[in-house]
């Protein structure tokens, strides 16, 4: 069992590794170590928290919506796995964490080496290196490495969850594990996407939780940065992504979102999610409808010219409020009961965490990422420490 609870958090810190290729870019070993480890956790009556319960509803509307539905049934079938992964990984993860929290915590900063290891000889000797692990690579060019995933977006995103674990867990004993995701997030991946998530973090962390030794770091970094434009020719390193994102944005403020195709298209996820939702009265879309509907959209919209028809939708929050309705609201209010209760005896870290984890799960992360419960289930970890230390005082 010991042995079956490592291979748990591996295929969780690792999502997209995988020996034979199924298809799609998160591997489904995670989902099967999480059914087994849920088989043993019901086996021996362990009592599950009720907020984590709620979450098999979706799991049931969605089952509902493939018996009902004559659509296409891998669409279903590959959502509904998704929804699975939402029930089940937050349960697992608290129970593996609440039981072997020193070894999970030993696994996660290995990873964190791991992660960096395998990028620095991607970006040093050979950016396909390390191909055969994983269902495709999407990197290099005008884009950073993506060390153990697809392309360096995922990648980049694997880094904040990281990240928001070790913030959960302890600031002060893992900020060298903070620190390494950072440099990965900003000189590795180069994902403009997560580097996005890394300021807006910043920029909430500044509104929300003010000091001086914040506020004069950013007063440096704005100064290091302006006077660094004068002395680098910043148009020489526009053929990075993020360097030629940031002259757009110089050149056009916020109107880069209507001339770039990759955050058009990402926007219009949002946008097109939501409005299927109100569209349908606030009723189950399913999961294999929203191609349809958006190239009935698409045809009455000037603004989004640059979309994915195709594509699932880009967009963790607004795939479940698509495909389920009104239902899939218990998601984000379950993960937001969550945040409140972990962070409720600091109100400024309350307000921080709740609109930065609430922002990013509208972007273009996939349901079925275990790394979102596996934060889920720090956080009820740290729950317990704190009932267990307010209960000792």
């Amino acid at each position: 069992m010991q042995m079956i609870q490592i291979l748990t958090i591996l295929t969780g810190l690792f999502p997209f590794v995988t020996i034979a290729s199924f298809g799609t870019d998160i591997q489904p070993w995670n989902i099967v170590f999480l059914v087994i480890m849920t088989t043993v956790i019901f086996n021996n009556s362990v009592k599950i928290n009720r907020r984590l319960a709620v979450l098999f509803i979706p799991v049931g509307l969605a089952i509902l919506l493939i018996l009902i539905s004559t659509d296409d049934l891998f669409s279903y079938v590959r959502s509904l796995l998704g929804y699975v992964v939402i029930a089940l990984s937050p349960i697992v993860y608290y129970y593996i964490i609440d039981r072997n929290f020193n070894q999970f915590l030993k696994i996660i900063r290995l990873s964190t080496y791991v992660w960096l290891g395998a990028a620095l000889i991607q970006y040093f000797v050979d950016p396909s290196m390390f191909g055969f692990l994983l269902n495709r690579i999407s990197g290099g060019g005008d884009r950073g490495v993506v060390s153990l995933s697809p392309e360096p977006t995922f990648y980049g995103i694997v880094g904040i969850f990281y990240i928001l674990i070790f913030l959960a867990i302890d600031y002060r004993k893992n900020q060298r594990y903070i620190f390494l995701w950072i440099l990965q997030i900003f000189f590795l991946a180069q994902s403009s996407m997560a580097i996005l998530f890394v300021i807006i973090f910043m920029f909430y962390l500044l509104i929300f939780k003010p000091n001086i030794k914040l506020i004069f770091s950013c007063v440096f970094l704005v100064i290091f940065a302006v006077t660094a434009l004068f002395f680098i020719d910043i148009n020489e390193y526009t053929h990075i992504r993020a360097v030629s994102l940031f002259v757009s944005f110089l050149e056009n403020g916020i109107d880069i979102a209507n001339l770039d195709p990759s955050i058009n298209d990402r926007w219009s996820a949002i946008y097109f999610s939501l409005m299927g939702l109100l569209d349908n009265y606030l009723l189950p879309n399913g999961m294999a409808s929203y191609a349809g509907y958006l190239s009935e959209q698409i045809q009455h919209n000037d603004y989004f010219w640059w979309v994915s028809v195709q594509n699932r939708i880009m967009s963790y929050y607004g795939s479940i409020l698509f495909e389920l309705g009104i239902v899939g609201l218990i998601v984000p209010f379950v993960y937001s009961s969550i945040v409140f209760r972990a962070y409720s005896c600091k109100k400024k870290d309350l307000i921080l965490y709740f609109v930065f984890i609430n922002t990013i799960l509208f972007s273009a992360i996939q349901l079925s990422l275990p790394l979102v419960g596996m934060y889920i289930a720090t956080l009820l970890y740290k729950i317990k420490i704190k009932n267990e230390n307010s209960s000792y005082s």
